[in-house]
């Protein structure tokens, strides 16, 4: 069985509490594990502690960008920067832009691989290259820049001023992304995705360049399995010599090794999202916490935001942790 489970909610950021009127349903698993569980901040975030996990000693100190560019790239050029371009949808109004709530767009490989050439042969007598590896996010590689944005994920439903690019050479990024903008403005691939109801691609989010280098805390002992899609969280195993498994429909679709510990990478922006949060309730909180009561799961953790939860068996009787909604108390 599996004896420790970790699902990360890696595009999860909730940051204010929605309105009465809009309050969305009671989670109760979820805010029975929020209210049980003790919690830790990670002031870098879920990448962070997933390489100090995972990470060798040199990839430790990687950007995020870097890992997945020295994993994924069979000899990177160079002298080079790497960025993660992840396909966005913004609401323009009147006076005002809005990253969409689910405009963090999963493209099809075909859509990739177009969206890949077309740049390439427009931008490649800059020196920028954009390469399609099968992920939400598309890796792009260019002049040594010291600039990057902020994950994309923080972003969902607001403004996306506040997430832009920064860094000495802000500016060059950002007039690197206002080209991109244009460009996309009547791409090939937006009409056929219109056609289907899908959401159109008016930028590239472009981010993970940044290094949070940090000493390792722990020895690295045997890796969990991974779970789930991430250019990062997939680049950390393959430099480690492993690989990742499809995300499994539920908890007790996970291979019942004795002794495993899983990591599992649980999406949440997607355009269904709030069905998505009831999927996970129900097909992994759920079952996860009645495996804790019983005794076949020992630790539970969930990473959401810049918070890790970590619930073991004894604190479930703790009863007087009453559970509060849990947009409030993950906000």
């Amino acid at each position: 069985m599996v004896s420790e489970l970790t699902v990360i909610l890696g595009d999860f950021f909730l940051t204010s509490r929605p309105r009465q009127a809009e309050a969305p349903p009671r989670l109760l698993a979820l805010e029975l594990l929020l209210a049980r569980a003790a919690c830790t901040r990670l002031p870098l975030g879920w990448r962070a502690w997933l390489a100090q996990q995972a990470a060798s000693d040199d990839a430790l100190h990687l950007a995020p960008a870097g890992v997945a560019a020295r994993a994924w790239l069979a000899a990177p050029p160079g002298p080079h920067s790497f960025w993660f371009a992840t396909p966005v949808h913004y609401l323009a109004g009147i006076d005002s832009v809005h990253l969409h709530p689910a405009g963090l767009l999963e493209l099809a490989s075909d859509e990739q691989a177009a969206l890949a050439a077309d740049f390439n042969a427009l931008f490649g007598d800059s020196h920028w290259h954009l390469y399609a590896l099968g992920r939400r996010e598309l890796l792009l590689c260019g002049p040594h820049l010291d600039a990057s944005a902020a994950d994309p994920g923080n972003w969902a439903g607001r403004d996306p001023s506040g997430g832009a690019p920064r860094g000495p050479d802000a500016g060059a990024l950002l007039r690197l992304g206002s080209e991109i903008e244009m460009w996309l403005h009547e791409h090939r691939i937006n009409g056929p995705r219109q056609a289907r109801s899908q959401l159109p691609i008016t930028g590239l989010w472009l981010w993970g360049a940044t290094s949070s280098a940090q000493p390792r805390v722990a020895a690295r002992g045997e890796l969990p399995a991974l779970y789930g899609a991430d250019l990062y969280a997939e680049g950390l195993w393959r430099l480690a010599g492993h690989g990742a498994a499809p995300l499994p429909e539920e908890f007790h679709a996970l291979p019942a090794a004795a002794g495993a510990r899983a990591i599992v990478l649980y999406p949440v922006l997607a355009a269904d999202g709030l069905a998505q949060l009831q999927r996970l309730e129900q097909r992994w909180i759920a079952p996860a916490l009645a495996a804790l009561r019983v005794g076949r799961l020992r630790t539970l953790r969930l990473l959401a935001g810049e918070r890790l939860y970590r619930l073991q068996r004894l604190r479930l009787a703790q009863l007087w942790r009453r559970g509060r909604p849990w947009w409030e108390a993950l906000a």
